[in-house]
């Protein structure tokens, strides 16, 4: 039989098990100290995610984001029932600081607003997905030099980048988003350099996807591993901080 730590690993490695996902980095590289927060608030994250934007039965979604919704009240109460509240709840910060209800806000937005077609569908996912969860990071990293609410243009730019991975959209509005992406990006590098180590880790990666064609089966290679280590250590890519939008 399983503890129930190894349940906790094995629930969180399932949603953060492909080294092409930016949150595996991310969680890869954060300290040590807030490394098990992190992963777990990822891999709820993508999980959350994933209800949202997978499910076709709106009602199943719906009943699905309502659960994890009294699942965090449980949390906040004291009483998480579900291996990754249970780890948040032992973790290192006090989960009713983090804004975790906020995930579940966006998510039931999203699964309103249908799938990305355009670069506004694409800036709202990413307002009511990624960028909410930059502001959970970095409430969760208390240490952070500036206020959560500066990093949320960082959050939505990386979202943005996101969108481009499961989305089926014409290349004209492709172009559209990762363009309007890097421009936020380069304009964003200040705070990304203030920003907590998961989240500077992400605006790297997001970075990189805008500059260079890369394969998906290339998404798994030394480049990436060594853009995320060194972007974890406070070095952005030097494009993203040399341009300016």
């Amino acid at each position: 039989m399983q503890s129930d730590d190894t349940g906790i690993r094995n629930w969180c490695e399932e949603r953060l098990a492909d080294p092409a996902e930016d949150l595996y980095h991310a969680v890869l590289f954060a300290p040590p100290r807030l490394r098990g927060d992190v992963r777990a608030l990822a891999a709820l994250f993508v999980e959350l995610e994933a209800i949202a934007t997978h499910f076709r039965d709106l009602h199943v979604a719906r009943t699905k984001l309502a659960w994890w919704r009294d699942e965090i009240e449980r949390l906040h109460a004291g009483q998480p029932g579900h291996p990754v509240t249970r780890l948040l709840a032992a973790g290192e910060s006090d989960p009713s600081n983090l804004l975790l209800s906020d995930l579940v806000t966006g998510m039931e937005l999203i699964l309103l607003e249908g799938p990305v077609t355009d670069l506004a569908t694409a800036q709202m996912r990413s307002e009511r997905g990624l960028a909410r969860f930059s502001g959970v990071l970095t409430r969760l990293f208390d240490e952070a030099s500036i206020p959560a609410e500066s990093l949320v243009p960082l959050g939505t730019a990386a979202g943005l980048v996101r969108s481009l991975d499961t989305a089926d959209i014409s290349d004209e509005a492709r172009h559209d988003i990762a363009g309007t992406a890097r421009r936020m990006l380069a304009r964003e590098s200040g705070a990304a350099r203030s920003a907590p180590p998961p989240l500077r880790v992400l605006a790297a990666l997001a970075w990189n996807k805008t500059s260079v064609r890369v394969a998906p089966g290339q998404r798994r290679g030394p480049r990436r591993v060594f853009t995320a280590w060194r972007a974890a250590r406070g070095h952005l890519p030097r494009n993203m901080v040399r341009d300016t939008a």
